[in-house]
């Protein structure tokens, strides 16, 4: 396993700009994200890493040596595509064996090697079938079996369950995190997904137009992201505009027409001043009277609800003209008694809601 080093990486297809000076460090062992929405530059950083795109400006340096200059073939990286380019004519013994031959390594070497590599992704009584006689999961294995049996300093992933269905994916996220922290190594990937970003990564870097904009573990950007289109991306969130009212010692007052919250902000804005706030749905409580020990409570009407099997998702109006969707505990198939049209109160705790100038 090696450190992974970008160093203000710029990249230009004529006067198009796809990477915006990206400067990011992964640590030795670790599992960082690539996370943004398409045509972002996290496909286009990953390769940066690999080799199959010089940079126009900046370096990449792998165990602390630059790479720039090196071809794909002479960076010791292990890559896994979306499709898994695995070779439709071999086994799945000779497709894990293909990186090894090509660097001449030994009969013995390699077969125990490959034999290794089998165990660890499970692919045991597998070894002779043809990609076209796995399932989605299998090849999947096969292809990361491939990746990790040159024994690269760095692992790099490119959508790597992309291509699997819902219920395929989830049980892939733990094999592969399984995997990845049983053999310690380094690793990059790309997605577009939250959750997966969330599931598997030790650290998230979130990217829009070619930058880099917030870094840091799940935890931190889900519960405290410092941007409001980093909370309004990674996971479903409410956030609305409002101005501050006044300061109370650690808190700000803010009101949105009727709507009026309390915030617990480290960010001090003076009086008349417009931010962005903003609360998770699984902050906010639902009841048919106002609770008496709330903070900050919302009156409004039931719009809509979504039965998601362990959750509902409840869609509130208000007379402010802003809607909230809270998500409540599924008690019964009938969301709990909620029903369109029935008046509601919402209620949160200050120390929940995120405040962003507006500027961000």
């Amino acid at each position: 396993m090696a450190q992974v080093e970008l160093e203000d990486v710029s990249f230009a297809l004529g006067a198009t700009e796809i990477l915006r000076n990206v400067s990011l460090t992964i640590g030795e062992g670790e599992c960082l994200a690539l996370l943004g929405p398409s045509g972002c530059g996290k496909t286009t950083t990953l390769r940066c890493i690999a080799g199959f795109v010089v940079p126009t400006h900046g370096n990449v340096r792998i165990g602390g040596e630059s790479v720039v200059n090196l071809r794909p073939n002479q960076r010791n990286v292990g890559l896994v595509f979306q499709d898994y380019a695995l070779f439709p004519h071999m086994s799945v013994r000779q497709n894990i064996a293909y990186g090894l031959e090509r660097r001449k390594v030994g009969r013995a070497e390699l077969a125990k090697r490959v034999g290794e590599m089998v165990a660890i992704t499970h692919l045991d009584g597998l070894e002779d079938r043809r990609p076209d006689q796995l399932s989605g999961g299998q090849r999947q294995r096969v292809a990361l079996a491939r990746a990790l049996v040159i024994e690269p300093d760095v692992l790099l992933l490119d959508e790597p369950l992309g291509a699997l269905d819902r219920l395929l994916r989830e049980e892939m996220q733990v094999e592969l995190k399984r995997i990845q922290r049983d053999l310690g190594i380094t690793t990059v990937f790309v997605t577009h997904d939250q959750e997966e970003a969330l599931s598997l990564s030790d650290r998230i870097a979130v990217m829009f137009d070619g930058r880099i904009v917030e870094t840091g573990s799940p935890e931190q950007l889900y519960h405290a992201p410092q941007q409001r289109g980093v909370m309004s991306f990674l996971g479903t969130s409410n956030i609305w505009q409002a101005t501050v009212e006044a300061a109370d010692g650690p808190y700000l007052q803010l009101s949105s027409g009727d709507i009026r919250v309390r915030v617990a902000a480290e960010t001090r804005l003076a009086a008349g001043a417009t931010a962005q706030v903003g609360i998770r749905p699984e902050h906010i409580r639902i009841s048919a009277e106002p609770p008496e020990d709330a903070v900050n409570i919302v009156s409004g009407r039931i719009e809509t609800t979504v039965y998601k099997g362990a959750h509902v998702e409840v869609y509130v109006g208000t007379a402010a003209g802003i809607e909230f969707l809270a998500r409540q505990p599924a008690v019964s198939t009938e969301g709990g008694g909620l029903r369109s049209g029935d008046p509601v109160y919402l209620s949160f705790e200050p120390g929940n809601v995120l405040l962003f100038p507006s500027e961000s």
